[in-house]
């Protein structure tokens, strides 16, 4: 999930937004202000609207925290946490790996929906201890929406079909019931398509029914929950095919490089003609400064950025995952996932030279095709290979 707002890095862990959360906070405010919190319907004063938007507020936070307590948890269990992402159906950890148990993906997964459950029970207890004590209105009211939302995200996170915490908590049970983690994440995967199917009708019903579009949230949710469960589907069917492969076996033998001062168009052109996804991008002294995508290329070109250079475009080194050609595809997915889906750069067994490029679409020709030991030959330029690549743009 892409952070459009960063918030900052909290104990190494990245944390930011996607632009979807401002559009569910003003949402959440709104629904506060104008239809929980009134005395009378329709006269909403402007210390509603201050408290629609505090209450908001909490609810991110609450959100925040169910998704650091996957966070710690992940960490303590021996796997590392690149970042977390709220975005508007809540929040994504981002883990470099996978469990090495059941037990340690149980615990993993159940967290989150504990968390929620028992920050319920605080808002909960907040809230009576202010009726005991005589208080009214505003702050009993807001109190009393956060710990009925806060139960309400922890059940639902608990129903069972992936990517719900639930979901989570089937694959571990069936992972030690079966003894293979795969299987039991395409069982989860399933499970969690079917949940998602069945939003989708209830929501589709719903705004048939009464014609307010309020109905179409649950389809929203299960389209989400749907699409997210093939997903996993894929990805995990795409690791068991990498289970028995190297980089070296995956990866574009000898990629395209080019100068970081090359225009986009140029290099938009070299992509097309040797039909690559990606290449390695150099500086004028010759060495590796990060890479570049014919996805990152075409966005330039349609935003109008025709003035742009290589280096304008480049994902750099600090955020690509390096190789070696002897490195287990299996492990290499993982954190080239974890980078966000960006290239990787196969280096030779010194680290000093550039031997292959493996992106996302080398991985899924590979896994569609079983091919191992792929002797992958571009067509390069005229001029001389750098760094073991065809030519420099």
């Amino acid at each position: 999930m892409r952070q459009d707002i960063r918030l900052g890095t909290f104990d190494g862990i990245e944390v930011g937004l996607n632009w979807s959360v401002v559009v569910i906070l003003a949402l959440f405010a709104w629904e506060l202000a104008a239809y929980v919190l009134p005395v009378r319907p329709g006269h909403v004063s402007a210390a509603d609207w201050i408290a629609g938007v505090v209450g908001a507020v909490v609810l991110l936070l609450s959100v925040l925290a169910h998704e650091f307590a996957h966070a710690i948890v992940a960490r303590r269990n021996d796997v590392k946490v690149r970042s977390v992402t709220l975005f508007v159906f809540g929040g994504i950890s981002q883990l470099e790996g996978e469990a090495h148990t059941p037990g340690a993906d149980f615990r993993i997964a159940a967290v989150g929906p504990a968390t929620s459950a028992a920050l319920a029970g605080v808002f909960g207890a907040l809230e009576a201890i202010l009726v005991v004590a005589g208080g009214h209105g505003l702050p009993v009211a807001v109190l009393s929406w956060l710990w009925q939302i806060n139960l309400l995200l922890a059940v639902f996170n608990l129903i069972p079909g992936a990517p719900l915490d639930g979901g989570r908590v089937l694959r571990a049970a069936l992972w030690r019931r079966w003894g293979d983690r795969g299987r039991a994440s395409v069982a989860a995967a399933h499970a969690g398509r079917g949940i998602g199917g069945v939003l989708i009708a209830l929501g589709v019903l719903a705004f048939v029914g009464t014609g307010s579009v309020v109905g179409l949230w649950p389809a929203l949710i299960g389209f989400f929950v749907f699409t997210a469960a093939g997903a996993e589907e894929r990805y995990t069917r795409v690791q068991e095919a990498m289970e028995t492969l190297t980089a070296a076996e995956v990866m574009t033998d000898r990629p395209l490089t080019v100068l970081s001062g090359a225009p986009v168009t140029g290099v938009a052109d070299y992509l097309w003609q040797n039909r690559a996804d990606a290449a390695a991008v150099t500086n004028e002294a010759g060495q590796l400064i990060g890479a570049v995508t014919a996805h990152a290329v075409h966005a330039a070109l349609g935003g109008h950025r025709s003035a742009a250079t290589a280096a304008d475009l480049t994902i750099p080194l600090s955020a690509i995952p390096i190789a070696r050609p002897d490195e287990p595809m299996g492990t290499l997915l993982d954190r080239i996932m974890s980078s966000g889906g960006n290239p990787a750069l196969v280096l030779d067994a010194d680290g000093r030279q550039l031997v292959g490029l493996v992106t996302t679409a080398d991985i899924e020709r590979a896994a569609a095709f079983g091919i191992a030991g792929r002797q992958t030959q571009r067509v390069g330029s005229s001029q001389p290979p750098v760094d073991g690549g065809p030519g420099i743009l």
